[in-house]
């Protein structure tokens, strides 16, 4: 009996632990193209986002993370990313011996004093942290090169691609190997014809986390461009486009993630339909009081567009409201003064259906969004997609991916 039991711990303790250590990070350059993704799977659903503009001769950056500030991902001024995933206890005798030890986050001194990954290495070869024992860390550059940094251990890209998750690829033996989601990245990432930002969010959707650790936030970088497509909780329909350095000359500042975002989900016209009309209602999920717009063109790169907006959506249900309560709670006093019990049980049920709502929410308290345009040319292709506003104040607008659909003649 006592040996089932330490038996079952022990099980219980490996899902524990595979469950906590998920992450997906990659690198790749194809024919000038650089770009890199990452899933961020965690329990805390927290996550925020922090500008740092450049200052005494540092790069200016953005991070990624946690409320605790720690900087678990970003890209810098200069088109240097990281990601790191955690993994277990890694000992790192050389640091110790010939290295100076940092009294922050290693990733911190990177971001702000390098710009390639030639220049990265020297930090590593000469200082660590303690964050080092249980991390690791991916890193690219805007000049095609990438490396993962584990422990002493540096190991170089060698196809035009890299990808990281929770094992140390020069210890599988420690735990983590086999792994789904690397197996699984290198498969899609092998197979790439054509490097564009969709197929990154492809991967990353291919890749990513639900249960009690989910995909909390995603990020695709274009290095070159100084880029990033920043996705919430898995959902690889809505993104908000962040020019950096457009970002960094507005100062310091920092967001929580989960407030940008609509939670938008595209219903109408399917991707891919005919019309026979000339007028098209298009429909959407999203949270209600936020202000949406549907961007509509006869352009794949919407040079020429129109839009429809929609303003402080509300959600579809309707509330009744009894306004003659207080005339029936007196006729029932009149009528059940000598009867207390069931005076009271009919006052419950009177003031229980003071509010009562028709047509059930939709889940995660969503609304069907709505708006019909009706000047749609014949015999046309027509891409849409839908931008949406959380706060105006907070100067962020996300928006979807690109549906289309094909009208009559």
């Amino acid at each position: 009996m006592k040996t089932n039991l330490t038996l079952m711990f022990f099980i219980l303790f490996l899902i524990t632990v595979k469950r906590t250590y998920s992450c997906t990070i990659f690198y790749i350059e194809k024919d000038g193209i650089i770009l890199a993704g990452n899933n961020e799977d965690w329990k805390d659903p927290a996550s925020m986002m922090f500008f740092y503009p450049p200052s005494n001769g540092k790069h200016g950056w953005v991070k990624f993370g946690w409320g605790s500030g720690f900087p678990q991902g970003g890209m810098n001024d200069q088109g240097l990313f990281w990601d790191g995933t955690s993994g277990p206890y890694l000992e790192m005798p050389d640091s110790e011996a010939h290295k100076t030890k940092l009294s922050f986050p290693i990733m911190q001194k990177v971001i702000e004093e390098c710009g390639t990954i030639e220049e990265a290495k020297a930090i590593f070869a000469n200082f660590y942290h303690d964050d080092q024992y249980k991390a690791q860390y991916l890193l690219g550059d805007s000049s095609g090169c990438s490396m993962i940094v584990e422990g002493d251990n540096i190991l170089d890209k060698e196809k035009d691609f890299q990808v990281l998750t929770n094992f140390y690829q020069s210890h599988p033996e420690m735990g983590g190997y086999p792994c789904w989601r690397y197996d699984k990245a290198n498969e899609l990432l092998e197979e790439c014809d054509e490097l564009n930002p969709y197929f990154i969010g492809e991967v990353l959707a291919n890749t990513h986390q639900e249960g009690n650790y989910p995909t909390q936030y995603s990020n695709i970088y274009d290095l070159k461009n100084g880029l990033i497509y920043l996705f919430w909780f898995h959902n690889y329909e809505e993104f908000i486009k962040i020019d950096l350095s457009d970002e960094l000359v507005k100062g310091y500042r920092s967001y929580d993630i989960p407030q940008l975002f609509s939670k938008i989900k595209l219903e109408s016209p399917a991707n891919g339909i005919s019309v026979k009309t000339f007028s098209v209602k298009f429909s959407w999920k999203g949270i209600p009081g936020n202000s949406y717009e549907v961007v509509y063109s006869t352009s794949p790169d919407f040079m020429d567009f129109e839009t429809a907006k929609v303003i402080n959506a509300t959600n579809n249900k309707r509330t009744v409201y009894l306004a003659f309560a207080p005339v029936f709670l007196f006729l029932l006093l009149l009528k059940f003064k000598k009867d207390r019990f069931m005076l009271i049980a009919l006052s419950f049920l009177l003031f229980a259906g003071l509010r009562c709502e028709k047509d059930d929410p939709e889940p995660d308290n969503l609304t069907t969004v709505s708006k019909t345009v009706t000047n749609l040319l014949p015999g046309k292709t027509y891409y849409w997609k839908v931008r949406a506003c959380s706060d105006p104040q907070k100067n962020f607008y996300s928006e979807t991916i690109v549906f289309q659909f094909i009208t009559g003649n």
